[in-house]
């Protein structure tokens, strides 16, 4: 956000109408039950020049100032400056002195406060003293955009880790700007719940490794600002396993990982197409004879439980003859397949009417698939890569070895106008027509642009968010999202319940930018029942970070994991949790020790755990651990069981879950087949309660095809404390 200069001096004066003007438009301070464990919460006590508890520190090569300031309403605050930067941060920190003691292993910490500011590069830091007595920097959080009225700013921790004497908080500033602050308060919730089996486990959850014991382990190196760097090492290195660049979960618990030729070259030919069917139950896993390079395909769960696949890559870029830094770029298949879990085998259906490399693929509520965008299979007359404009439309058949067919180019409502980019983000509404949330890969969806020009930022031609009905082609604009430029590579989701028609859309960066762009942890919420839906921030991601993925889980919550600050380079291991009832704060969850990056996936298996796979950084090093995370719901008591259930459902149809203890909820959840930080078909459906009766529990499913599209879903069993049932498969529709 910018300032004109005139708004920045009346910020730095403190100015009484600028004051009063923030009262109004930002409410008062949220009621606290727990005790408030901030010194000097309100700053009213002063020592020399700054208020009591409180001192600057700064690392790296900046300059800049602090004082105390006139507070909202005429009281006393405190402001941080920063002239110019090189590197580093400068921060408001608390002194030693003042550090805060009475905390616990396990517990998180929350804190609140007052600010305004006139840059959004800033962020809460945590410092922890250790059994030692050393003190060390524990996390870091963001806390929102600039914005120059007074706010509440929100902030989670981890839990505190054991061996912990005390901790302190303070207030950095990495880049050229003012932040102003007041009015703290610290609470610290229970250290575990009454039946935590796993006193931390039981708050951020806990991970394990699988390898296929020839992955390379990270290198090491770390660069200046902590972050650890993939391993430079060569690709051959990897000769067993396989690359997931596409991660599907079948309907009988399995999962299909899929590389085709892995974004490697020397791997493009018929014999170094690969897939592998991984079982997460038994461990085990086989080689699927894989027929075309499905490296960069579309993919979706039809009805029946078959997998449809379109697209993929048909060439690798090549140079042009005589033009040393001009090369053919890459062009899209145009063969289509669908993977039959009951004889683990593709069958081909008839081709797509252009190719595709990175496209978009919806079921829609009648079971038929839409798809546009990616690279086309031919070039443009100057001889580069074109996104192809054809809209595809597979008409499902229930009984046919194919699963159906591609319809000819005259029956679908084709947009020639629009250039739909890569694997553009399109989730199917209640009402039908396709939401295109502002994710995509490379560039953007714009008008007009025959190649890569749909990086243009020109208003004219960017199409940003909106409503698409794709039988009449007509588009309208959804707006308010942040940075809708800087949307490459990041995630977006229908927020649990689907019915709620709630879509978030997180992290991101610009590849367009010249030199080396990054990251931000910005995100937004749209509410397309709204009349005139608009997206409004979210809470920011505790770390910046691009290529994130993000999985619903069957407690009704959002889990992110992966991704880097930069482009296929400096990972962020960190991983957290987002509650739509709660939506103020993104909680720490443990992170990810194997970095992910780009071509990194995650997906919830019927256990309830999180599968996560793949990683190609810039040395095109190519990751093939997974990585398993139980969330804390596995930590937190005995699960229910679901002793019987009908296996078919009918819209709007009334049925009994049987289980071994009384139930408070049931989620559906449609299995994931994820790439590049995509999947729009991913939803948690929650059936209506009608009544529950000890062991016994009545739902009755939605009547609308657009909510749950048909196919086979995860039926969980959720108890009070949010613990859920290992999944029984049932089929909608």
């Amino acid at each position: 956000m910018r300032f004109r200069r005139t708004r920045v001096r009346a910020f730095l004066a403190g100015s009484t109408m600028t004051m009063m003007t923030a009262v109004l438009v930002q409410g008062g301070v949220p009621a606290h039950a727990a005790a408030n464990l901030a010194p000097n919460p309100k700053l009213e006590t002063v020592a020399g020049r700054l208020p009591q508890c409180w001192e600057v520190k700064a690392t790296g090569r900046n300059t800049g100032s602090a004082k105390i300031v006139t507070g909202r309403g005429g009281k006393r605050a405190m402001q941080i400056t920063q002239t110019m930067r090189v590197s580093g941060w400068r921060a408001l920190v608390q002194t030693r002195s003042c550090a805060i003691k009475k905390v616990k292993a396990g517990q998180r910490l929350d804190l609140s406060f007052l600010m305004k500011s006139t840059t959004p590069k800033m962020s809460v830091m945590f410092f922890r003293q250790k059994s030692d007595g050393t003190w060390v920097r524990w996390s870091d959080h963001g806390v929102g955009d600039a914005n120059d009225t007074w706010h509440r700013a929100t902030v989670r921790t981890g839990p505190v880790p054991e061996g912990t004497k005390a901790v302190r908080f303070g207030l950095a500033i990495s880049g050229k700007g003012v932040i102003a602050t007041d009015d703290y308060v610290l609470t610290a919730s229970a250290a575990r719940p009454a039946k935590c089996t796993n006193a931390v486990a039981c708050v951020e959850g806990r991970w394990r490794y699988v390898s296929f014991g020839d992955a390379a382990p990270d290198d090491g190196d770390n660069d200046a600002n902590g972050y650890t760097n993939p391993g430079d090492q060569d690709d051959e290195v990897v000769k067993k396993g396989v690359r997931a660049m596409h991660t599907v979960v079948l309907r009988n618990g399995k999962v299909l990982l899929i590389a085709g030729s892995g974004n490697n070259p020397k791997n493009f030919n018929p014999k170094g197409f690969e897939s592998l069917l991984y079982d997460p139950v038994t461990g085990r896993y086989k080689k699927i004879k894989t027929p075309t390079d499905m490296f960069c395909a579309g993919h979706v769960q039809l009805p029946d439980g078959r997998v449809l696949i379109m697209g993929g890559t048909k060439k690798y870029p090549s140079y042009i003859q005589g033009q040393s830094e001009a090369y053919r770029g890459w062009k899209g298949e145009d063969k289509s397949y669908v993977f039959d879990p009951n004889d683990n085998k593709y069958h081909q259906t008839n081709n797509t009417r252009d190719g595709h490399w990175y496209p978009s693929a919806t079921i829609l509520g009648n079971g038929d698939v839409y798809s546009v965008g990616g690279y086309s299979d031919d070039y443009t007359k100057d001889g580069y890569q074109r996104v192809s404009r054809v809209s595809e439309k597979f008409k499902y058949k229930k009984n046919s070895k194919a699963g159906g067919y591609w319809l000819p180019r005259r029956k679908v409502k084709q947009t020639p106008g629009v250039n739909w980019s890569t694997y553009p983000s399109l989730i199917l509404m209640q009402n039908g027509r396709l939401f295109y949330s502002g994710s995509s890969v490379f560039g953007h969806p714009v008008k007009g642009g025959d190649d890569e020009s749909n990086y243009d930022h020109d208003a004219k031609a960017f199409i940003g968010p909106g409503i698409f009905n794709h039988e009449k082609g007509t588009y309208k604009k959804v707006r308010g999202l942040t940075q809708p430029w800087a949307r490459d590579q990041s995630a977006s989701v229908l927020l649990p319940p689907a019915q709620r028609q709630k879509v978030m859309i997180m992290g991101g960066m610009d590849f367009s930018k010249q030199g080396p762009g990054v990251a931000h942890a910005h995100t937004d919420i749209v509410d397309l029942k709204a009349g005139s839906p608009r997206y409004r921030r979210g809470p920011d991601l505790n770390a910046a970070k691009v290529y994130v993925s993000t999985v619903l889980l069957p407690d009704g919550k959002v889990f992110e994991t992966g991704g880097s600050l930069m482009e296929r380079k400096q990972y962020v291991k960190e991983a957290a949790m987002f509650d739509p009832k709660r939506p103020n704060a993104w909680e720490r969850m443990a992170p990810d020790k194997i970095g992910r990056t780009y071509h990194n996936t995650a997906v919830l298996l019927p256990d309830g755990r999180v599968l996560a796979a793949g990683s190609n950084p810039a040395s095109n090093f190519y990751e093939t651990r997974l990585s398993i995370y139980s969330p804390p719901y596995f930590f937190k008591g005995p699960r229910p069981r679901i002793k019987s259930v009908k296996k078919y459902w009918a819209y709007g149809a009334t049925y009994d879950i049987k289980t071994n203890r009384k139930i408070k909820s049931a989620w559906l959840m449609r299995p994931g087949a994820v790439t590049h930080s995509s999947d729009p078909n991913q939803r948690a459906v929650a059936p209506e309660k009608l009544k529950i009766s000890g062991n016994t529990s009545r739902f009755k499913l939605t009547n609308n095809p657009n909510i749950a599209p048909p196919g086979w879903y995860m039926l969980f069993a959720t108890d009070a404390n949010g613990v859920p049932s290992v999944a029984k498969w049932v089929h909608i529709g």
